[in-house]
């Protein structure tokens, strides 16, 4: 029987080496790194279970320690491997904005808090200040919600900006559990900002919302270009 475990191993291994397009199923995918984990045990059955519980590949790994170990099979080994597959996925995705120096265009700016938000299992509210041409000055969280929930606090913007000396701004949040389309809510935030901005003479630049498998950019966006003045686009694409 150990033989014959070891045998399957070997050949979904010889098959993902080969080409990781032939592991076709999900459940392989997973089979294969549980193997390094649980290297004694038929682990198909775990695989099949965690897809079963969680119900995709993405939640499983979006799924907290605890949450792992409820299901019958995972231990303490299993549940850290799929976390830190995880963690370093996040890592890897925000090393990239190490090279963005300036967010002058929405394109840009999509790309940079994509990297920060993409993987967030929890609604967060990011604020990045400028200076005059663009340049990043530095990257804020200003809040965070649960899933589809956030409460901002206007002082805390203010302030945030004040210390940075920010000419100009960007905000962005996620939408961990939906699309990028901005909600009623959305434009209303995005007002509020713009207003509290003006207050003090910094410019509201773009509202970025990245949701579970698109990022949306509302100054490039020609239902909500208008709540972006156009002396902030034209400065925006300079």
């Amino acid at each position: 029987m150990e033989d014959h475990k070891s045998g399957h191993r070997n050949r979904l291994k010889a098959k993902y080496i080969e080409n990781s397009a032939n592991l076709v199923y999900d459940y392989e995918a997973l089979e294969l790194l549980l193997t390094y984990a649980i290297p004694r045990r038929d682990v198909k059955p775990i695989a099949k279970a965690l897809l079963e519980h969680f119900g995709t590949l993405e939640n499983v790994f979006a799924a907290k320690e605890k949450q792992l170990c409820a299901v019958n099979g995972v231990g303490q080994n299993t549940a850290v491997l799929i976390t830190l597959v995880k963690d370093l996925q996040i890592r890897c995705a925000k090393s990239k904005n190490k090279n963005i120096k300036s967010l002058s265009s929405s394109d840009l700016a999509a790309e940079y808090f994509e990297n920060l938000l993409a993987d967030q299992s929890k609604e967060k509210f990011l604020l990045v200040s400028l200076d005059n041409s663009n340049r990043l000055i530095a990257c804020h969280t200003i809040a965070e919600g649960d899933i589809n929930h956030i409460d901002i606090n206007p002082r805390d913007i203010m302030e945030t900006v004040l210390l940075d000396n920010a000419s100009r701004v960007l905000i962005a949040h996620n939408h961990p559990a939906g699309g990028a389309e901005p909600s009623a809510n959305d434009v209303d935030l995005t007002l509020n900002v713009r207003n509290i901005l003006s207050s003090v003479n910094v410019k509201l630049t773009d509202h970025i919302i990245v949701g579970e498998r698109e990022t949306l950019s509302m100054r490039s966006t020609q239902r909500f270009s208008r709540y972006f003045t156009k002396e902030n686009q034209l400065d925006y694409n300079r």
